[in-house]
């Protein structure tokens, strides 16, 4: 939607994505609309009579995909800085909220449903990344052992971190160390013959639900329009495919520097 506000009409783009019982994503289709935003729903008051019927639902079967393809997905829990009565303050962890993981399932099967479409369809832009090296992983068992943490030795860094709980302070300090140890991730055009590949969603991803503070999601959604519509990509979509992982690259730069 071309706004968050609640109330009033507001432009929107609206994707049909199927969701079969195993959590495999399918791009039914795409429009431009204009819809009626009813509220503002925060993730600390939300209930479950607030959504729609099903959420909780679709939600579980993107868990269970992600179980199956084997996703290394990594979320470290939120840091909060928190005033004591003292006045003095301290830096606490908050782990993600169940509705904030129910909302990212949601964007997941978007995103990779249009991921799919696009490479389908020989175009569009790609979020990829590889997985760290065997120095890094070595690197990783060290800080696990200095926080007190048993990886056994037969077990990968994929199922292993898939078994940390970030409400514990010495898991969450290693999910975030697993998360610097990656290689970053990036965007990607479509090239002859390669599959884009994200490693730690284990699955060919993209960008596209949040063109509201990412410039390179508005034109992912615009190949997507045209591609759920049976039209050609615009060809200015197509050069900016090649551009953009560099001016996206500069605004991540930046960003990590705040």
């Amino acid at each position: 939607a071309a706004s968050l506000l609640p109330h009033g009409p507001r432009p929107a783009v609206i994707f049909t994505v199927r969701v079969a019982g195993d959590g495999a994503v399918k791009l039914d289709g795409a429009e431009r609309a204009i819809i009626q935003s009813r509220a503002k729903l925060a993730y600390d008051s939300v209930k479950a009579s607030d959504v729609p019927a099903g959420f909780a639902e679709l939600a579980r079967r993107m868990a269970a995909n992600e179980e199956r393809r084997g996703a290394s997905r990594v979320d470290p829990p939120e840091q909060e800085v928190e005033r004591l009565a003292d006045g003095t303050f301290r830096l606490s962890f908050r782990p993600l909220l169940q509705s904030e993981q129910d909302n990212a399932a949601l964007s997941l099967a978007a995103n990779m449903a249009i991921a799919d479409a696009m490479l389908a369809h020989k175009t569009g832009l790609f979020r990829v990344m590889s997985g760290p090296d065997a120095s890094k992983v070595q690197r990783l068992r060290s800080a696990a052992q200095a926080l007190g943490l048993s990886w056994p030795a037969s077990t990968s860094l994929r199922d292993y971190q898939r078994t940390l709980d970030p409400a514990d302070p010495q898991q969450a300090a290693l999910m975030l160390e697993i998360r610097r140890a990656g290689n970053g991730a990036s965007y990607q055009p479509y090239q002859q013959g390669v599959v884009p590949w994200h490693e730690a969603m284990a699955a060919t991803y993209a960008h596209a639900t949040a063109p509201l503070r990412r410039l390179a999601d508005r034109y992912v959604v615009r190949c997507a329009l045209a591609i759920a519509n049976g039209q050609p990509v615009p060809q200015a979509v197509s050069d900016a495919f090649a551009r953009l992982p560099k001016v996206m690259g500069r605004g991540d730069a930046r960003a990590s520097q705040i």
